[in-house]
């Protein structure tokens, strides 16, 4: 397994760029090759979890917590990258 920032979001993927996610080592050496994404470290101490997807935008906007997160709900597709989809996929991963 390896840590990897996205640069771009790639078809099929729920990722945005500036995502970082923990994959096994063959994809990401692929989506490496093909330019989707970089190695990175391990990311900040939020608790939201590391494959939420557009976590980043949500922690570039200060809902670094499932609680804050679950709190905007209302407003999380006026986050830039955050459509209503996404949105409520958030929402069901959080939810739970």
């Amino acid at each position: 397994m390896m840590w990897v920032e996205f640069v771009k979001s790639r078809q099929g993927l729920a990722y945005f760029a500036g995502d970082i996610v923990k994959m096994d080592e063959e994809n990401a050496k692929t989506l490496i090759d093909e330019g989707f994404v970089k190695p990175s470290q391990q990311p900040d101490e939020s608790d939201l979890p590391i494959d939420l997807p557009a976590r980043s935008a949500l922690i570039k906007e200060g809902l670094i917590s499932k609680d804050a997160v679950l709190a905007a709900k209302e407003v999380l597709t006026d986050i830039k990258g955050i459509g209503e989809k996404t949105a409520a996929e958030i929402i069901e991963i959080l939810g739970k």
